[in-house]
């Protein structure tokens, strides 16, 4: 193992055949943009971000994180809506909602404080969840592709029955990231 990995924690999100139709619109309607599509495969809802790990930090949050999974049971999550993340001033994500959740909430917080108690820094954004569908590099009509995601309804594309979290090492590609399973943390 390398002295250090990049690494993340998510829940894995395998899409029904709503999603994938609502997926397979965007894609169609946003044909000719430059988009890097998450290939379905891949989807994960973040819980958090860590970074580069050491191989002591990445023992310690697997025997925190099997301490954390007993005190949370399986819960379902609601994925609802579309939305897109600027940078300065352009879309950069497109992605769809996940429906508030205080059980989501909560899993988040007690993950957050576990990456903090190992050394890492304090996540200063908001969690926000949300499944990441593409990458925006460029549009060439950036009002049609905000016209066409403000004129979708709030509708539930999928719930999805959460049972366990994954630690994910992240390696970085120029064809695009390649997530590979560290530890399965399932839940009560």
């Amino acid at each position: 193992m390398q002295s250090q990995i990049r690494t993340f924690v998510a829940i894995k999100i395998h899409p029904d055949e709503k999603l994938l139709r609502q997926i397979r619109t965007f894609k169609h309607v946003l044909d000719g943009e430059r988009i890097s599509w998450v290939p379905e495969d891949q989807f994960h809802l973040t819980l958090r971000f860590i970074g580069n790990t050491t191989r002591e930090q990445l023992y310690e949050l697997v025997d925190r994180f099997e301490i954390l999974m007993d005190e949370y049971k399986s819960f379902v999550l609601q994925i609802t809506g579309a939305g897109y993340f600027n940078s300065k001033g352009q879309p950069r994500v497109l992605f769809v909602k996940i429906a508030d959740s205080v059980v989501l909430q909560k899993l988040a917080a007690s993950i957050e404080s576990n990456v903090t108690a190992v050394g890492f820094q304090q996540e200063l954004k908001a969690f926000r969840p949300h499944l990441t569908l593409g990458r925006i590099k460029h549009l060439k009509n950036k009002n049609r592709f905000i016209s066409h995601l403000d004129d979708l309804e709030e509708t539930e594309y999928q719930k999805v029955n959460v049972t366990s979290f994954i630690l994910y090492q992240s390696i970085l590609r120029a064809e695009g990231p390649i997530y590979k399973m560290i530890k399965i943390f399932e839940l009560k």
